[in-house]
């Protein structure tokens, strides 16, 4: 009788310091799955990619900033809406000279920087919707603004790490 009793409560023992564990394991499985089901269903394209140069390789200021830009477009080609775009990672330069650019709220006023706005009048980058991005340059504009022409290399890379690539001449 002692024995069944101590038995029982061995049992009891062990299952409370067995089952929270268990507990937190299927947890972070769980959580697990979302994040990679997440990101499987995450895909972009970068679509396009230009500068402020004319057919000549003359700076023209077509927004009039005053700042050199560069514009890339990039679609979502994903099956789910890609949040927090102000969290996007771009990298950008030539070879050689590839450097992260920070989103304008992360700059601190310098340059570059990049900002971004929907296209088509879409308020999200929702399924089979465009981002354009313009990364901004302050390198003499107006008058002599420095950036050459040639190869250039950029990458779009979303919060969840999901990127795409391109290079583009100008």
């Amino acid at each position: 009788m002692l024995l069944t009793i101590a038995g029982v409560i061995a049992a009891v023992a062990v299952m409370n310091a067995v089952y929270p564990a268990v507990t937190r394991s299927s947890a972070a499985v769980a959580s697990a799955s979302g994040t990679v089901d997440e990101r499987i269903r995450t895909n972009i394209s970068v679509v396009q990619s230009v500068g402020e140069l004319d057919s000549g390789s003359s700076w023209v200021d077509t927004n009039s900033n005053s700042l050199f830009d560069f514009y890339v477009w990039s679609k979502n080609v994903g099956d789910i809406r890609i949040p927090a775009v102000d969290e996007v990672d771009i990298f950008f330069g030539q070879p050689g000279g590839i450097v992260r650019i920070p989103h304008e709220d992360d700059a601190g006023g310098s340059y570059p920087q990049w900002s971004y706005s929907y296209e088509g009048g879409a308020t999200e980058w929702g399924i089979a919707s465009t981002v354009k991005f313009d990364i901004k340059f302050d390198d003499g504009c107006p008058g002599s603004c420095i950036q050459s022409t040639g190869t250039y290399f950029i990458r779009v890379i979303t919060p969840n790490g999901v990127a795409a690539e391109s290079y583009f001449s100008m």
